[in-house]
């Protein structure tokens, strides 16, 4: 931590005070000891007794005068030690960082030069610290503060604003090239794994940038746009950054009107599971269904996944509604062709939970779905963030006979040694590859390699988000037999025929359907 620099600290200036008061004091003591004060001293003349007394009390009172104020300096300099640098990490706290941005304003509206302010958060961190333990997660955070400075020009102005927040400011004239390539670097650098004491822990990122005196030159304000935007580029999902621009202030409105709604949504019941088919290709015969969340507000509609979930991961709510989603599916899967499973989405956030293992076995065993009928999908980024408990978590699940598939394949973490130390079943092809297998060589060659690698470690693949007939006979030739997509079948609710369907327990004949609409 930064020491405030005072000469009154110093040991000497200490010794000085200490013994000017206490020599003053101790000499006007025996003074008056040897010649007694009034009788004694009579045949001294008044004027000189007078002075010598004044002079002694003159240097004790100066003495404890400089004392008590070099005492108070010391306090104010505390004070302003604790309120002024972040005890952690050393860097300068949010209300510094108030002030630094105040000074920064006044110089670009003197100077009309650009000063950036970027908004830097570690996204989820207070649900990495509960699950790795505040001592690790400080130790977390001095990692990230070092490199955070070294990948900063050096009179970057840096402070910590938050748990896991930082802020940066910074002059136009000290980037060199752009803003944009400054900060694609940075977050390339940033979410590179942070080797702790105990273990390997990944993050992503989440940064805003707001440009004075362009976007404001009010501190409070400046700051609030740069969170804004920070929203903005989480909401895009992970390692990415954002811009501010006027429309933010609208987002920001609505983000907190999901937040306000998502607990009543839950104890209302507005939640509802629909489900997309996948498919064997070479037989085109239903394999089994993802259950996909939906939430219909009763006054504005169909709320998209992708707008809540983040929101629902922030505020811990995501745990409640998982849980939902995880019986809820079980249940219904009592009603889906015996030879079929359901899988189910498990946010990060769910997945790192202390008690997640213990959650799906009391599912399990109060709805009595087969494990061979339940399959979980995880993202790589959730089983990153701490590598150690989710190898725990995936081979508790393997155990139980649950399978577990790579949900986002290819779209997360770059070092593929995971794979060997994970116990999963399945790999599943993102999206963003097949929706270009046709059109770009190189998503087509990145397919190839998935399938092949899936084959190598001897899992499951499957690919998602299949929309026409080229991309389905391009999968196949590429040997991803297993397939899921507008193609094939649109998510939809569940709907079966009273009187007629029978659950597919105990019996060999599968339940009726009357549509998946």
């Amino acid at each position: 931590m930064p020491a405030v620099s005072n000469p009154k600290r110093t040991p000497l200036f200490r010794l000085i005070t200490i013994a000017s008061s206490g020599m003053g004091s101790f000499i006007l003591g025996l003074w008056g000891l040897r010649f007694g004060f009034g009788d004694g001293m009579a045949g001294m003349p008044a004027e000189t007794m007078a002075g010598v007394i004044a002079a002694l009390c003159a240097l004790a009172a100066g003495g404890a005068a400089l004392s008590f104020f070099a005492g108070v300096d010391e306090s104010a300099a505390y004070v302003f030690q604790e309120t002024h640098f972040d005890k952690l990490t050393g860097l300068l706290s949010r209300q510094a960082m108030v002030g630094k941005i105040a000074e920064a304003a006044s110089g670009t509206i003197r100077t009309g030069e650009p000063v950036f302010l970027i908004d830097i958060d570690i996204d989820r961190f207070k649900h990495i610290n509960d699950a790795i333990g505040y001592s690790q997660g400080d130790e977390l955070i001095c990692a990230f503060t070092s490199r955070l400075t070294e990948n900063m020009p050096e009179d970057a102005v840096i402070g910590r604003i938050g748990a896991g927040e930082f802020a940066v400011l910074l002059p136009d004239r000290q980037i060199r090239g752009s803003i944009e390539r400054l900060i694609e670097k940075l977050i390339n650098e940033m979410m590179e794994p942070y080797q702790l004491q105990t273990h390997l822990q990944s993050v992503s990122l989440s940064v805003g940038i707001v440009a004075m005196p362009k976007d404001g030159v009010d501190p409070v304000l400046v700051l609030r746009r740069s969170n804004l935007a920070l929203q903005n580029a989480r909401a895009s999902g992970i390692g990415n950054w954002s811009v501010f621009n006027a429309d933010m202030g609208r987002v920001a409105d609505y983000r907190q009107w999901i937040e306000s709604e998502l607990k009543t949504a839950f104890d209302r019941g507005d939640f509802s599971l629909h489900y997309q088919p996948q498919l064997d290709l070479p037989s085109r015969r239903i394999v089994g269904y993802e259950a996909l969340i939906r939430w219909k507000h009763p006054e504005r509609g169909m709320i998209p996944p992708m707008e809540f979930i983040p929101i629902a991961e922030e505020t811990g709510m995501i745990n409640p509604i998982g849980e939902w989603v995880l019986r809820k599916a079980c249940s219904d899967a009592r009603y889906l062709p015996e030879e079929c499973f359901v899988a189910v989405n498990i946010s990060p956030v769910q997945f790192m939970t202390r008690d997640f293992v213990g959650i799906v076995r009391e599912v399990m065993e109060s709805t009595g779905i087969k494990p061979s009928r339940l399959e979980l999908e995880v993202t790589e980024t959730a089983m990153m963030q701490d590598r150690d408990r989710a190898a725990a978590i995936l081979e508790q699940l393997a155990e139980m006979g649950i399978s577990v598939a790579v949900d986002d394949f290819g779209t997360g973490y770059s070092n593929l040694s995971y794979l060997i130390d994970f116990s999963f079943g399945k790999l599943k092809i993102d999206r963003s590859f097949v929706s270009r297998i046709d059109t770009d060589s190189s998503s087509g060659a990145i397919v190839s390699t998935i399938v092949g690698l899936s084959r190598a470690l001897g899992v499951g693949i499957i690919a998602e988000g299949v929309e026409t007939e080229n991309q389905a006979t391009l999968l196949r030739a590429a040997g991803c037999e297993v397939v899921q997509g507008y193609l094939f079948g649109r998510p939809a609710p569940l709907k079966v025929e009273l009187g007629e369907a029978r659950s597919a327990f105990g019996t060999h004949e599968p339940a009726r359907i009357v549509s998946l609409q």
